[in-house]
């Protein structure tokens, strides 16, 4: 494994373009940024849990390093409720009231701020009726590197010959090396490739999931007590 400061190095030798150490650095961390941001890349999963009262809708805390969920579920006597996504205007045009305290079966994120809360929070409906410990996964938000081009941290991506191929991409661009648009091509072709083989799920058949809010079982029924599915 190479560390920033040699990627770095061999992408402004690849881009001829010795006398931009800094822009290098930068450039890196761009490449990076993309692949947090744009990519649910499995080296990005965190698994995180919270507790939520009974009674209560939330707000609930999440991680510092939260970026976007990948999914929430908690168990009840072994068995396992997952929460379905919605959009905070969904979830405040729902009516709360205490008298529908159960089973949460959805969930929406606030990103915003505040005095009391944290700066990244979870909302649930229904609110529960008792205390539960909600299972989070979600996609991590990573930090930048700081000085990239003059630094031993070897970065997060193990694909590093990628790295080394994007950060020179980014450097011929922006001094309009002619070569720039077959090394973006390349570089897609080389992210592909990563993408296919990346951790150990290539092989686990993916199926395509029916928007919970409109195609449920049992005739329509929501999750309650009673009708757990």
């Amino acid at each position: 494994m190479i560390t920033s400061q040699q990627i770095v190095n061999d992408a402004l030798a690849i881009a001829k373009a010795p006398g931009y150490t800094a822009l290098g650095g930068r450039c890196l961390n761009l490449v990076l940024n993309d692949l947090t941001l744009h990519r649910d890349l499995k080296v990005n999963r965190r698994f995180s849990t919270f507790t939520a009262s009974a009674g209560s809708n939330g707000p609930f805390a999440l991680g510092s390093d939260y970026l976007r969920p990948y999914d929430m579920y908690y168990e009840v006597d072994n068995f396992p409720y997952f929460l379905f996504p919605m959009g905070q205007d969904q979830f405040d045009a729902l009516f709360k009231d205490p008298s529908l305290a159960n089973y949460p079966y959805a969930y929406a994120t606030d990103l915003g701020s505040s005095a009391t809360q944290s700066a990244v929070s979870v909302l649930i409906y229904p609110q529960s009726n008792s205390q539960l410990t909600i299972n989070h996964r979600y996609m991590v938000n990573r930090p930048d590197i700081p000085n990239p081009e003059t630094s031993a941290v070897i970065p997060w991506f193990q694909d590093q010959d990628y790295l080394v191929h994007a950060t020179a991409t980014r450097i011929m661009k922006i001094t309009d090396d002619s070569r720039w648009e077959s090394f973006v091509a390349q570089g897609e072709a080389m992210l592909k490739l990563h993408l296919i083989t990346e951790g150990d799920e290539q092989q686990v058949v993916k199926s395509i999931k029916l928007d919970p809010q409109r195609f449920r079982l049992n005739r329509a029924l929501r999750p309650t007590k009673t009708n757990p599915y």
